[in-house]
């Protein structure tokens, strides 16, 4: 198990696709987590009762947010607490640590010699590509993905000249 974190040996190309899918699983409890969260504030916004969950109104509540939708979003923002903050974080680490060494092992299986420059370059590439997609919402961000997705096939696609990869 302690291999999977360690940032050392190579990864070949089937391997890194199939630990890369591993991430969407490992990332399972922290949606889930996210999902109670917006559960716990949906019975506190709502004001339902669950001794009697008959009485929800579906209609009154969405009206209540049509109305005001500030007060909604206020409410929302006062209900992120730093349990929440820290479960979420907490379960996202290893989702990340874990993701980013299987980054830099398929990395070094293609680039051995300039591997921490090139794991750097991409790591840098990726954070670019990831804040222009939220932030415009154009042309830029769609160039970014594009080249974020060729990048991935290019990683899982490409043969590293390795006959045995220790990772």
């Amino acid at each position: 198990m302690k291999k999977y974190f360690q940032f050392s040996g190579t990864i070949n190309g089937t391997t890194y696709l199939l630990r890369m899918l591993f991430t969407i699983i490992l990332s399972i409890p922290a949606l889930i987590m996210i999902f109670a969260f917006f559960g716990v504030f949906a019975i506190e916004y709502a004001e339902i009762d669950m001794q009697n969950p008959e009485s929800f109104d579906q209609a009154a509540f969405e009206k209540k947010i049509e109305e005001n939708p500030d007060e909604f979003f206020e409410s929302l923002t006062q209900s992120i607490t730093p349990f929440w903050i820290i479960s979420i974080v907490c379960l996202l680490l290893p989702v990340i640590w874990f993701s980013l060494a299987q980054y830099y092992k398929r990395v070094s299986a293609l680039f051995y010699e300039n591997r921490l420059n090139v794991f750097a370059g991409l790591i840098v590439f990726e954070l670019i590509a990831d804040i222009t997609a939220f932030k415009y919402d154009n042309w830029i961000g769609t160039t970014f993905m594009v080249g974020s997705l060729l990048i991935f096939f290019f990683m899982v696609l490409k043969d590293s000249g390795i006959e045995e990869h220790e990772g």
